[in-house]
């Protein structure tokens, strides 16, 4: 394991790729006294040029913190030592050792009766080679083919940046040398170039005349949609599986691999399981399903396996073989380390590719459908509505810090502005509510530049188009104070959007026109949480932000629907049907509470919903409303 002061040392001249990796290999070499004299690029890359005495400084702290310094210290130094904006628009992060064996050697088990030793195995976003390095040694460890024969003939590697093409030679190299395979050059079969649209059977006779890989393994590239650069926008939409929406860099990589593996070809990945039901992998779940694949997953759920790095991920293997069902199985990095877990098959035509995946247990899946069927799903009885989106909230939304008749008092900073009381809105933060006691206390002010179109009637349901955009002459009359302090922020709002010019409002409105006009009796939850919060307010004309509401013109039906929502019943069913997170916390959104069903209700039924307190009592109503069996419900307290 790397040591945090070696990491903070190197990273402080990570931009200098060239300089980063001749230290690396040089105190490689040295810590674990290995001798050179043959292979001209790994002797290349202890030639300090000079950088003698920084060296020694860094090889000094290596030596008093770490007491080994292995060839898998040297892949984790090589995978998160990678320039910042490489980073962010690349993707590079570090494989877990023990994830890349399993899906290596799983992979390689999955071809069968295949000749080993002349397999063709490549990993399409390579990095600096650590699943390359994993397949070298498996390889020889079956077949004691020689290193310099393997990476000659039998594994294959692609990424965007040279430097990591250059990092898996020197990690493949020194693999070789550290095995008495010292030869004066290797012959490798790795490549830079973009994995969108680099063309294998052109640019590769081996792979062409193979027809396809015998596997491809790996960790595709996770890029936010946000964060695609303009050339991989472009060249997604080449790809059946990302050609609308706004998918993330990982979801065509399943597309490229199964294009380049052979008829009987296998793939294994360690990806995202957001697309699973994310609405921006749509398309990939429909591909999926139409080719049948043979298709299994290791969900990890919750758990993260990637150090300091906030994704959800799961192990996928595809096997280029028809199938009628997908096995799938919820696991821990203890299970899988363990291989103790229990595979469950999904039949492919169960699966919804437009709502998204429900993937579990056979008992668990029959109580996930009798909850979404028994009734009217809550997204057709209720409106479900997001809440108010300014783009800017800490400019629009603020807590006073004192008032008078006319003004709340702004603190910003050094400064205290006079906010006109006229332009000010009620709003709260779903996402803090816990109870209907925290509502005084969370409640803010937001500056609410509209007004009603005296022109337009406003009826129940009103949207957008009834309010009408402060003009900028009438704001500066009308509210002076207010207009000063927006002007004061003017340089920040104009940056909304990335400062896109494009963009259709003015630099003082609100980014979106979404939740503007929504009024009503409501309850409020939050994005996320790890319990169900759902709070009750008869105040129609309160705002809100950073959250959902439900609305309806009945107290009562809240109230009712309130105490079915905040049920383990109803939290058994987020936990098992939505996206988990870190801390036990899960998904609120509206895209996965909207299918729950609300169960018809008599008229005692309702009585007792709105007068029973005891949350044991309810569940057991619940579970016999909904005809769950008790030995199929987990963790639900009766």
């Amino acid at each position: 394991m790397v040591s945090k002061k070696v990491l903070e040392y190197v990273n402080t001249c990570c931009e200098d790729v060239t300089l980063i990796d001749k230290f690396l290999v040089a105190g490689f070499i040295e810590f674990n006294n290995i001798r050179v004299v043959r292979n001209k690029f790994i002797l290349k890359h202890i030639d300090l040029d000079g950088q003698e005495g920084t060296y020694r400084e860094f090889f000094d702290l290596i030596r008093s913190e770490t007491k080994a310094f292995t060839l898998e210290d040297l892949i984790q130094l090589f995978e998160v030592l990678v320039p910042k904006d490489d980073r962010i628009v690349n993707g590079a992060i570090y494989t877990p050792g023990y994830i890349r064996k399993y899906i290596v050697n799983h992979t390689l088990h999955k071809l069968g009766q295949i000749n080993i030793i002349n397999l063709k195995v490549a990993d399409i976003s390579c990095g600096s080679g650590a699943f390359l390095f994993d397949l070298a040694e498996q390889i020889n460890k079956l077949t004691g083919k020689p290193f310099s024969k393997i990476y000659k003939e039998n594994i294959f590697g692609l990424d965007i940046t040279s430097y990591s093409i250059a990092r898996s030679k020197i990690l493949l190299a020194l693999l070789a040398i550290m095995n008495n395979e010292d030869e004066e050059k290797f012959e490798f079969n790795l490549f830079t170039g973009n994995a969108l649209s680099f063309d294998w059977f052109a640019k590769c006779k081996i792979v062409r005349e193979n027809g396809g890989f015998d596997a491809i393994v790996g960790n595709p590239p996770y890029v936010r949609a946000r964060n695609l650069v303009d050339e991989n926008k472009m060249l997604m939409k080449n790809w059946e599986v990302t050609k609308t929406g706004n998918p993330d860099l990982y979801i065509p990589f399943f597309e490229i691999g199964v294009k380049y593996l052979k008829e009987s070809g296998t793939l294994g990945y360690i990806t995202a399981n957001t697309f699973k039901r994310s609405v921006n992998a749509r398309n990939l779940r429909v591909f999926f399903k139409e080719h049948r694949f043979e298709l299994e997953i290791l969900d990890f759920g919750n758990d993260q396996v990637f150090e300091q790095k906030s994704t959800y991920t799961c192990i996928v293997f595809i096997s280029n073989r028809y199938a009628d069902q997908v096995k799938y199985s919820r696991i821990s990095p203890k299970d899988l380390i363990d291989e103790k877990f229990q595979m469950h098959a999904i039949p492919y035509d169960s699966l919804d590719s437009h709502k998204g995946w429900l993937l579990n247990s056979k008992d668990i899946l029959n109580n996930i459908y009798k909850l979404q069927l028994t009734g009217t799903p809550l997204g057709k009885k209720f409106k479900i509505k997001n809440g108010l989106a300014t783009l800017c909230n800490d400019i629009f939304i603020f807590k006073p810090t004192g008032s008078d008749k006319h003004y709340f008092f702004l603190k910003d900073q050094c400064a205290v502005y006079k906010i006109e009381k006229s332009i000010c809105k009620d709003i709260v933060k779903p996402n803090k509510l816990k109870s209907e006691a925290d509502l005084p206390r969370l409640l803010e002010k937001i500056i609410f530049p509209y007004r009603i179109n005296p022109n337009l009637s406003i009826s129940k349901g009103c949207n957008p188009s009834t309010l009408e955009l402060y003009t900028e002459t009438y704001l500066k009359q009308k509210f002076p104070n207010t207009y000063k302090y927006l002007s004061n922020k003017k340089e920040k709002l104009l940056r909304r959007d990335k400062g896109n010019g494009k963009v259709k409002y003015k630099w003082y409105e609100f980014g979106r026109t979404q939740a503007l006009t929504d009024q009503g009796k409501k309850l409020l939850f939050p994005y996320m949480s790890n319990k169900p919060y759902f709070v009750f307010t008869d105040k129609k004309d309160l705002l809100l932000y950073a959250g959902y509401a439900i609305f309806s013109d009945s107290e009562q039906d809240l109230l009712i629907l309130k105490k079915m929502l905040q049920s383990d019943i109803f939290w058994y069913y987020i936990r098992k049907a939505s996206k988990p997170y870190a801390n036990n916390y899960y998904a609120m959104a509206k895209n996965y509470v909207k299918d729950f069903a609300i169960c018809a209700l008599t008229a005692k039924d309702k009585v007792f919903l709105l007068h029973t307190e005891n949350p044991k009592k309810i569940n057991y109503f619940l579970i016999k409303k909904y005809n769950l069996e008790l030995s199929d419900v987990d963790k639900i307290g009766i």
